[in-house]
């Protein structure tokens, strides 16, 4: 369309606007004064859609412009955003002409305007608070969890094993004595000891007065022990469940589902998933009495109760006699736990702060960060950040003195009288246990197999030279300048077979221990005054012995023969035991079935059967052994402190038994 054209087409359309503008205003003023218009949304018109259709009406269809050749953009042709917006303009024009609304009136054509966005800050979220009952607790390298119960402590390492040190019980009630096998989760009560496993049930041991220790079946997610009763968190509904003592209800669970249990002296509590805490049992000094709000942890005492609001505070309820209730302390707080009378909670950063106390100076806490922070009757014990376990309180059941904890694997392992000795995997050898002759002092270097005796050690190079330290009052520790395939430390003597499987003996020999026979053998084992060996045709060869009757030896085909106090164990090649010798405590009579290996001690005796459990009969205060344990391999002392050390088919050493000297724990 040429220039001309469209300036007549513009102004035909400005001319019919003005008449529509008019008619409007004319209707406009027909109003019935300052009051809204009477005529309703739907009666006005569209003055965008009407002008639109009257210039699609006046101006034709445009006719396409051919694009240039040339490259660049034609120079006269404007873009098409540059065509003036008829439709825009005439509704501008409209909105001006027409009269200002009154105040009361709505505006007719004015959008709501856009609320202005308000910037929320977000409060950091509050950590996940770390319960002693829950198995998030594996997290500490090396150590993973500390529970202190009423005076022992428990540990639950990296690897699901439990460890218990302190007070085992009047009559042996066993608190201190985990079973075998791993756990997820461990918690420590006034002479009980409750556990989970990884298939989520729970296992207890210990005091089982008021069936404290009689976990039922079921599946579960938390526990927590009390003084004689426990509690426990049903995995699927979240449902508490609890059992033992009930005097005062403690054991009379309300309905509905917890994420989180605790179990105090005679009273129980849990959280909801609302956060509000619920608590139930002993009310006498309002331990049960829960204030009202929101918490995210909850520990339950002897006769009090704290818990950890949703903002990191600290609330106590309870019995206040040593201060322990209400906190006397601010700020946020990630755990918490309540013992018998004193407190203690971490902060986010790992800081331990405790209120109340027993009337000692010296500050029951650590003083740098922690992992995890428990509170007993009277001692306190922590995880570090290096994984470390450490306590402080009282120590009159050794219950702040944790047991060495090592990662060492080891490929044999030997108990002597008073102190034990293992080969590592890294083919040196580590001993503990008691050190009066230096018998613990083992040199540096590579060996490939070790044999304490009672009061001496000696190792097997690597080369096969003999090397002996400790005791040597009889020369039982100064052996011959040979190459030996195996050596066995006795009581006051030691035998090693040569290269050319004859055997040779030195020390103490006033009863013929130390004077071998002629021939060739397979293995020898050195007692206390008798030795035996194994021929290389599998008959038994036995030397010494004060009584004459100990060197008796039955006849047979054996595999392996250990010499004990007094009597004497052999293993046939059909597996079956025989044993002769002194039987005053029933060492001497083993059970039936078939064993792999046995090894006598003096008053007891121990064997590793073809699954690997473990098996100990007579006496000596050896203690029960490892019920669920794989083994490979046993050894007993040779002391009448009787104790046991056996080597998992893993590599981990365990003992158990009499533990004066610390001989009964392995590094």
């Amino acid at each position: 369309m040429t220039g001309i054209g469209i300036g007549l087409a513009l102004a035909r359309l400005l001319l019919l606007a003005a008449m529509a503008i008019a008619g409007i205003l004319a209707a406009a003023c027909d109003g019935a004064g300052p009051q809204s218009p009477a005529v309703t949304p739907s009666a006005t018109p569209n003055l965008e859609a009407t002008v639109a259709a009257m210039v699609a009406t006046v101006l034709p269809a445009p006719t396409p412009t051919p694009i240039p050749t040339a490259t660049a953009a034609p120079t006269l042709t404007p873009a098409p955003t540059a065509m003036p917006n008829l439709a825009a303009t005439v509704a501008a024009m409209v909105a001006a002409a027409l009269p200002t609304p009154t105040p009361t009136a709505p505006p007719t054509l004015t959008l709501p305007p856009s609320p202005t966005p308000t910037t929320v800050t977000t409060p950091a979220p509050m950590p996940t608070p770390t319960l002693i009952s829950v198995a998030q607790l594996l997290t500490a390298p090396g150590h993973s969890a500390v529970t202190a119960g009423g005076k022992h402590t428990c540990r639950l390492d990296a690897d699901g094993i439990a460890t218990c040190w302190g007070a085992n019980g009047d009559a042996d009630k066993g608190q201190a004595d985990p079973p075998d096998g791993a756990f997820t989760a461990i918690a420590a009560g006034y002479e009980h000891t409750c556990g989970l496993r990884p298939d989520g049930t729970a296992v207890c041991w210990g005091d089982n007065a008021d069936g404290q220790s009689n976990a039922p079946s079921g599946n579960y997610s938390a526990i927590a022990a009390g003084h004689g009763h426990t509690c426990a968190l049903n995995a699927a509904n979240g449902a508490a469940v609890c059992w033992g003592r009930n005097e005062y209800g403690q054991t009379d669970v309300p309905s509905g589902s917890f994420t989180a249990i605790t179990a105090g002296g005679e009273h129980s509590c849990g959280l909801r998933a609302d956060g509000a805490a619920v608590c139930w049992g002993d009310d006498h000094y309002g331990q049960s009495g829960v204030p009202a709000g929101e918490y995210v942890a909850i520990s339950a005492g002897e006769l009090h109760t704290c818990a950890i609001r949703d903002d990191g505070g600290i609330a106590c309820w309870g019995s206040n006699a040593s201060n322990q209730s209400p906190p006397s302390v601010d700020g946020r707080f990630a755990s918490i736990s309540a013992g018998k009378r004193l407190t203690c909670a971490i902060t986010p950063e790992g800081e331990a702060q405790c209120w109340g106390g027993w009337e000692r100076e010296d500050r029951p806490g650590p003083d740098g960060a922690v992992v995890n922070f428990t509170v007993g009757d009277e001692h306190t014990c922590w995880v570090d950040s290096a994984g470390e376990v450490s306590c402080k309180g009282s120590d009159r059941y050794g219950q702040i003195r944790p047991p060495p904890h090592s990662a060492n694997k080891y490929t044999q392992i030997s108990t002597g009288q008073h102190h034990s000795c293992g080969l590592l995997t890294d083919a040196s050898i580590v001993c503990w246990g008691g050190d009066e002759h230096g018998e613990t002092s083992s040199p540096d270097g590579s060996y490939q197999s070790v044999s304490a005796g009672r009061g001496h050690t000696c190792g097997l190079r690597a080369e096969g030279a003999a090397v002996c330290w400790g005791d040597n009052a009889y020369g039982q520790a100064l052996p011959p300048r040979s190459i030996f395939k195996s050596v066995s430390a006795g009581w006051e003597h030691t035998c090693g077979i040569q290269t050319d499987d004859t055997i040779v003996c030195w020390g103490w020999g006033q009863h013929g221990q130390a004077t071998p026979p002629e021939g060739t053998f397979l293995s020898v084992s050195a007692g206390w005054d008798l030795t035996c060996g194994i021929r290389t045709d599998h008959t038994l060869a036995c030397w010494g012995g004060d009584e004459g009757w100990e060197s008796n030896s039955p006849d047979g085909l054996f595999q392996s023969v250990s010499n004990g106090g007094g009597h004497t164990y052999g293993i046939r090649t059909d597996g079956v035991a025989v044993c002769w010798g002194r039987d005053f405590d029933g060492q001497s009579t083993p059970p039936d079935g078939v064993f792999q290996s046995v090894s006598a001690g003096w008053d007891h005796t121990c064997g590793v059967r073809k699954d690997g459990s473990v098996e100990c009969w007579g006496d000596g205060g050896a203690g029960p052994p490892p019920p669920e344990r794989p083994f490979q391999s046993i050894s007993t002392n040779i002391g009448s402190e009787g104790y046991t050390c056996g080597l998992e088919k893993g590599g981990r050493a365990v003992c158990w038994g009499s533990n004066w000297a610390g001989w009964a724990t392995p590094p």
